[in-house]
């Protein structure tokens, strides 16, 4: 992992508070991308949301996201990004994934890379310490929390969150 990518997760850089959504009610995979989207590109005016989560959800329609374990990590890369952008909804009713029915989304992390050559070690870098961090006890550990607050401190345990 690359010295940058391991100062921000060391410190938790990754996400702050507002950036953690936790999702009580019923939603649907379009709608909740769209909103962490928006909440992850807060702050950022030079990102068109909508255009954005377009490119999260067209990224979608390939293989997906959704892993076995109940984390989905949608992601995309933009060229008016400088560094990472990043927002994760706790799903206190899990959602169906029609690529893992078996297994539904618990978690999402949805992040946002530049679209630059010398940043994609960094996006991959970024997949690959998500899927290997979110195991099933985490998962079911963040899924059955519906205190945001206490969200945010297993997540800080992590370093996902300041």
């Amino acid at each position: 992992m690359t010295e940058i990518l391991q100062e921000k997760i060391a410190s938790g850089g990754l996400l702050t508070l507002d950036k953690i959504l936790p999702v009580t009610g019923e939603t649907d995979k379009k709608t909740l991308i769209f909103r962490l989207v928006q909440t992850a590109c807060r702050g950022l005016a030079r990102v068109d949301v909508a255009e954005a989560a377009a490119q999260v959800l067209k990224r979608e329609e390939g293989l997906g996201t959704a892993l076995e374990t109940g984390l989905a990590i949608p992601h995309a890369r933009l060229e008016e990004l400088d560094d990472f952008a990043a927002a994760a909804a706790v799903l206190y009713r899990p959602l169906a994934d029609e690529k893992h029915p078996q297994k539904p989304t618990k978690v999402m992390f949805l992040f946002l890379s530049p679209d630059n050559p010398s940043f994609f070690k960094r996006h991959l870098q970024l997949l690959s310490f998500l899927a290997e961090t979110f195991q099933p006890a985490l998962v079911e550990e963040l899924a059955g929390e519906q205190n945001p607050a206490r969200v945010a401190e297993i997540l800080a345990r992590v370093n996902m969150v300041k």
